[in-house]
């Protein structure tokens, strides 16, 4: 079997950007929501950027943003896939020419028809709602919800720590798997500690 992926989502500095690297994260999650204490400057992300192999997958956060404002980050950095984690619909996702990927929640329609609504996206990120809609809340969704229509990649998230990922991947033998705040030695803060026990348990 195919090992997970694992993304490391809200990572703010490159010390922490390159420990995640070399401890097997497959993705890097960069948060430009301006309303996430997560969120970084194009110059930060540039460096984060700068420091880290070809190979590790680098993915711009957004939620609910300005048109515009994503339009600046997309123009100043280069990122492999944009993760819109709102009510973004497909024709918006699809704007700025870049694969993208959508994190969905099992609020309004939630997990139904996931490829009818989003025919471009390239996975799904299958998170716990909060009400500002970009995640890293610590809290897991219903796992017995465990059914999602689609057939493309499935990457959980919503509460993951070092605790339940192992049982999120029996439950659900996703594709990958997505923490922040379950890596994280208070509140936007990453523990590389943490995130190595996390990607260990993962890629076992």
């Amino acid at each position: 079997m195919e090992k997970i992926k694992v993304k490391i989502c809200g990572v703010k500095d490159v010390v922490t950007a390159i420990n995640a690297e070399s401890y097997g994260a497959d993705y890097i999650g960069l948060v430009f929501c301006k309303k996430s204490k997560r969120c970084i400057s194009i110059e930060k992300a540039q460096k984060i950027i700068d420091a880290l192999k070809p190979s590790t997958l680098i993915v711009a956060l957004f939620s609910n943003d300005e048109k515009n404002y994503i339009k600046s980050v997309m123009d100043n950095i280069q990122v492999h896939l944009v993760q819109f984690h709102g009510e973004e619909i497909d024709d918006e996702c699809i704007k700025y020419g870049i694969p993208y990927i959508k994190g969905v929640s099992d609020v309004n329609d939630g997990f139904n028809n996931l490829d009818t609504r989003y025919p471009n996206a390239q996975a799904f990120i299958i998170d716990s709602h909060d009400n500002d809609g970009i995640g890293g809340t610590g809290k897991t969704f219903d796992w017995s919800n465990n059914e999602f229509a689609t057939k493309k990649p499935v990457i959980i998230a919503g509460g993951l720590n070092c605790d339940n990922v192992e049982d999120a991947i029996k439950i659900f033998l996703p594709y990958g798997v997505d923490v922040s705040s379950g890596v994280e030695s208070s509140d936007g803060v990453k523990d590389i500690h943490l995130i190595k026990e996390f990607i260990s348990k993962v890629k076992k």
